[in-house]
């Protein structure tokens, strides 16, 4: 026996069907949908994915975090389709590689990187279809490439929903850094995935606020902020950019945070050089969002340090979590 992580997508929708899982930033309006209408919009990709023949197929993401995005990485990895995102910021020689190293026959890309299109069309034979992932007006002459709109909309026609995935299938392949080499494949089934959310061993108030700043195509990301926060019914704010972050946690007032360091540090620097006689719950309240309580931290050392300065701005809870775990199967704690 195993968990699939459609078991716990399915099991929060019940319980959490009207808390607002995600928010995001449109320019200055703030936009939200439930549990109940993103796992909708998760079922219409699954099954325009079953719909359009690609069972059992490796399909790509390249895109940085975003409500469609989810979506669609949700509705791989909920069906008989394995997933394969990748940092949308490498080149465009190294994107290529990776999706025909991954044997992927579809992408999901943000309009963002469409100036990867004609180079991912002309070097990657195995791909069959490509969709974009925010809405935009599309020119209909370029060959293999749609809307994600028109995906969701071949679910309408269809009744048939797939199959659940095996606990020991893979859902999900994620590339290394390559930091020693080229980057390797590390493949994750859904009992890895779904291990290691329930072996977060923290809870929260469901509707708590949780800013995720952190690439969302890193398992750290994924599983960390968003498979553990829906699983708690959470609501999940995207960070629009490394840029705003500070000021994106005034707007959205996180409880959970989940940071690198470096994050960290620069935090630090931010409220250290403030004028000293501004009160630090004052000052902390106005850079943190007046409700962090949590904050998690991995991926490299952080120096005790900052944990005793950031007491005394009154956050006392950090978290370790110890790097790569989730690449070897191991409980997150």
């Amino acid at each position: 026996m195993g968990i699939l992580i459609r078991d716990i997508l399915e099991e929060s929708e019940k319980k959490f069907s009207e808390i607002i899982a995600v928010k995001w930033l449109k320019k200055k309006e703030i936009l939200e949908k439930s549990y109940s209408e993103l796992m909708e919009e998760v079922k219409a990709v699954r099954k325009g994915l079953l719909a359009e023949g690609f069972k059992g197929k490796h399909i790509a993401l390249i895109g940085t975090s975003s409500v469609e995005w989810i979506e669609s990485y949700l509705g791989i990895i909920t069906g008989n389709t394995v997933a394969v995102p990748l940092d949308a910021g490498l080149p465009a020689e190294d994107l290529i590689d990776l999706i025909n190293r991954s044997d992927s026959e579809a992408l999901f890309l943000s309009p963002k990187n469409k100036e990867l299109l004609d180079s991912i069309l002309a070097e990657c034979p195995k791909l069959k279809k490509i969709w974009m992932l925010q809405e935009e007006e599309m020119d209909a002459s370029v060959e293999k490439t749609a809307p994600l709109s028109a995906l969701k909309a071949v679910s309408k026609n269809s009744n048939v929903d797939s199959e659940r995935p095996e606990p020991d299938g893979v859902a999900t392949i994620i590339f290394t850094s390559g930091t020693t080499g080229k980057s390797k494949g590390v493949m994750l089934t859904q009992n890895n995935l779904a291990t290691n959310v329930c072996s977060v061993d923290y809870t929260t108030e469901p509707g708590s606020i949780v800013l995720s700043v952190l690439p969302i195509h890193h398992a750290f990301c994924l599983v960390m902020d968003w498979l553990k926060g829906f699983s708690l019914g959470t609501t999940i704010c995207i960070n629009d950019s490394l840029m705003h972050m500070v000021r994106n946690m005034s707007v959205f007032k996180p409880d959970v945070m989940l940071m690198v360091p470096l994050m960290i540090e620069t935090i630090y620097k931010k409220l250290a050089s403030a004028d000293a006689s501004i009160p630090k719950n004052v000052l902390a309240d106005n850079v943190f969002g007046g409700n962090l309580k949590i904050i998690f931290t991995g991926g490299a050392h952080l120096d005790p340090f900052y944990i005793d300065k950031f007491a005394e701005y009154g956050l006392k809870d950090f978290r370790w979590v110890p790097p790569y775990v989730l690449m070897i199967r191991l409980c997150i704690w």
